[in-house]
């Protein structure tokens, strides 16, 4: 199957094929609601680090879930490699899709980073595949699998190819993958985007604070209206905006210029652009999630999507034809 989204303005390419709107949660979101809805404040940060360091820079997307980043990255700009890490093998698997359908130079590590190599459990999330999490009790797990796990630090060593942008996003492991990449972190100082949570009364902020004491990294949270001022302390945080970018040094103006540029052409990459996927599909796969349970939802989505706007629009144009006719016939 294929789903071609479109991405924003000003890329080498203008359409991404998502393969399976149905697949992960990640691809229902964008397919109901367009990528405008899937993390538009981080997106504008990322997408104004991959431009200043284009050509030639270095993305490690960790937890990179279906790898809407490392997709964006390696179509739109020219990086010299992208390297997304995804423990989840189902997961992982579509992420490969995704690169091979886009013919997206990615190189996809089924494996999670943290603070040793080896093997450890990934929790499943009985909530979204977007939640599972290497830390037990995150949320009440469906199950679990064993996983590999790599130092980041390692993977740099092996690949000789150090990151100039790291993005974690791994459900409270964060603290754990900067601790296996601190050495990278001293030595060639990366631009962080970094989801921080606020769970069971616990903000996650102090411990990633803590590992990264002493390396005298600027921390700004992004939110959709950042004044950009350095903050003294990492807070986690409740609502839909909960990443912080973490800089090596002060933020300059041209950068906040241009987050606001992506921002909103982030924006404009709207349900509007999205192509309408066969509605028996759309069933199928509903009834396949969630019983006839998710097909009413699917059913209600499609009714406050599709169906009612177009109705208001039939009634309207019935509504001026008349008034017309009424007007001319006097």
């Amino acid at each position: 199957m294929s789903y071609r989204i479109p991405l924003p303005e000003g890329g080498r390419a203008d359409r991404l094929d998502l393969v399976d709107p149905f697949d992960t949660s990640v691809q229902r979101l964008i397919r109901r609601s367009g990528l405008a809805s899937f993390e538009p404040e981080t997106a504008a940060a990322l997408l104004a680090l991959f431009e200043r360091h284009e050509p030639g820079f270095v993305l490690y997307d960790v937890g990179a879930n279906v790898g809407v980043y490392s997709a964006i990255a390696a179509a739109m700009f020219r990086p010299a490699a992208v390297h997304a890490f995804e423990p989840s093998p189902t997961t992982a698997a579509m992420l490969s899709n995704v690169v091979h359908a886009n013919q997206l130079d990615v190189i996809v590590h089924e494996c999670a980073l943290s603070d040793a190599n080896g093997h450890a459990q990934l929790f499943l999330s009985p909530i979204s595949d977007a939640s599972n999490s290497m830390v037990e009790g995150f949320r009440d797990a469906t199950g679990e699998l064993t996983v590999e796990t790599r130092r980041l630090d390692d993977v740099v060593a092996e690949t000789g190819t150090p990151p100039s942008i790291i993005k974690i996003d791994v459900e409270t492991h964060e603290p754990a993958v900067l601790a296996g990449a601190r050495r990278t972190l001293e030595a060639h100082r990366p631009y962080l985007v970094i989801e921080v949570l606020y769970r069971s009364n616990r903000d996650l902020g102090a411990p990633i604070m803590e590992a990264l004491s002493g390396l005298g990294y600027s921390y700004y949270a992004l939110s959709a209206s950042p004044d950009w001022t350095p903050e003294d302390r990492i807070t986690g945080r409740k609502g839909v905006a909960r990443d912080w970018l973490l800089a090596p040094g002060p933020l300059d103006d041209e950068f906040v210029q241009r987050w606001s540029v992506w921002h909103q052409r982030y924006l404009a990459c709207d349900l509007a652009g999205n192509p309408r996927p066969p509605i028996l599909k759309s069933a199928r796969r509903a009834f396949e999630r969630g019983g006839s349970r998710e097909i009413v939802g699917t059913a209600v989505r499609f009714c406050r999507r599709d169906l009612m706007p177009s109705l208001a629009s039939s009634a309207r144009r019935v509504r001026n034809s008349i008034v017309d006719r009424v007007r001319r016939t006097g």
